[in-house]
């Protein structure tokens, strides 16, 4: 199994990107591309490695684990389908925190739960 460095050249290297184009669309320095791409360099953030995914058009899976297929569809790139659409995930801790504990309740506990917040988001 690759490491992540290496996933993440061969995924920007398999949309044709450069390490500054990558940068301009993750909206990061070409330099953290640089740092990311090193065998001891930085590692990007999960929302960092959300946005390099759906720039490279792959698996969101393969690009953090090795695990999975590289390419979303069939084994090219350039396709229209997401890696990861980031509005169902947590993209903060306070947003995390309230998924963990919401997955922890018993199904028939959560439709009030949902119900509860929905209601206080309508009066806002």
């Amino acid at each position: 199994m690759t490491q992540l460095f290496n996933r993440i050249r061969q995924a920007r290297r398999g949309a044709t990107l450069s390490q500054l184009e990558l940068a301009g669309m993750v909206g990061v320095a070409r330099s953290a591309v640089a740092q990311w791409e090193r065998k001891d360099g930085a590692r990007p953030t999960t929302e960092n490695m959300a946005k390099i995914a759906m720039a490279t058009s792959v698996s969101f899976e393969w690009l953090a684990t090795g695990r999975g297929n590289r390419w979303l569809s069939g084994d090219t790139p350039g396709h229209e389908t997401p890696a990861m659409m980031l509005n169902f995930y947590a993209q903060c801790g306070l947003e995390e925190r309230l998924l963990v504990a919401f997955r922890s309740l018993p199904n028939p506990e959560q439709q009030p739960l949902v119900d509860f917040v929905e209601a206080i988001t309508a009066r806002a």
